[in-house]
């Protein structure tokens, strides 16, 4: 990736970090940057005055993302367009953003596959369903659920035979997750909903584990 010369270390690190991770929080840019929050929260303002990153500013913990002048830097295209994405997508990306963390430090090497790669093997993920591998070379489903969904869903999701991008992937079948993953892993962020997502698996008898990931924002 291309990196400005004419701005400081901490700021390319910033604006390399968002155009892999599309958005993020202040804290997690500490975390990834390997710097003090005070660091990055002036290169934070610096960027925001100098146009090149833009983000929700009311909302604690922020969320963080490339403005358009900041993606032509870096010459990378921005995710959604010149549309603002909804907050649900840019909540859900920050949390995503934890729950790699949290992943990592109980399977070394553990890491998310982007959207390409899934649509290259033949799986068309809808919102909340992401793909992954780990160090032992394992194959994980994570269905992250930070929006109160329905328990039901667990069970579609697992079974759904995908429509695949031709593009990507030339056989009209496509395929389902539990035909090409080895662990299935559900993700809440509400304790409570947790509990019924487990009472479901238990009753479904499905190949599904819960964790709890503690949300980012107070419901």
């Amino acid at each position: 990736m291309r990196r400005p010369p004419t701005l400081p270390r901490l700021q390319n690190l910033i604006l390399e970090q968002l155009a892999q991770l599309q958005y993020a929080t202040p804290p997690q840019l500490k975390r990834l940057c390997g710097s003090q929050q005070p660091d990055i929260s002036r290169a934070v303002t610096a960027l925001t005055e100098a146009g090149l990153i833009d983000g929700s500013l009311h909302t604690r913990p922020m969320i963080l993302h490339l403005a358009p002048a900041g993606a032509n830097l870096l010459n990378v295209s921005l995710p959604s367009g010149k549309r603002h994405a909804s907050w649900s997508v840019m909540a859900h990306a920050c949390h995503l953003n934890e729950l790699q963390q949290m992943m990592v430090n109980q399977h070394v090497g553990f890491r998310f596959l982007s959207r390409v790669e899934l649509l290259k093997q033949g799986l068309h993920p809808a919102f909340g369903e992401h793909g992954a591998f780990d160090g032992k070379g394992r194959s994980w489903f994570v269905l992250l659920d930070d929006y109160l969904m329905t328990s039901d869903r667990i069970t579609r999701s697992w079974t759904r035979r995908h429509a695949p991008n031709q593009k990507h992937w030339p056989d009209p079948t496509g395929r389902a997750w539990r035909d090409v993953v080895q662990r299935f892993l559900v993700v809440a962020t509400d304790e409570e909903h947790a509990a019924r997502h487990r009472q479901w698996i238990v009753e479904s008898e499905l190949p599904a584990e819960v964790m709890l990931l503690k949300s980012l924002w107070k419901t």
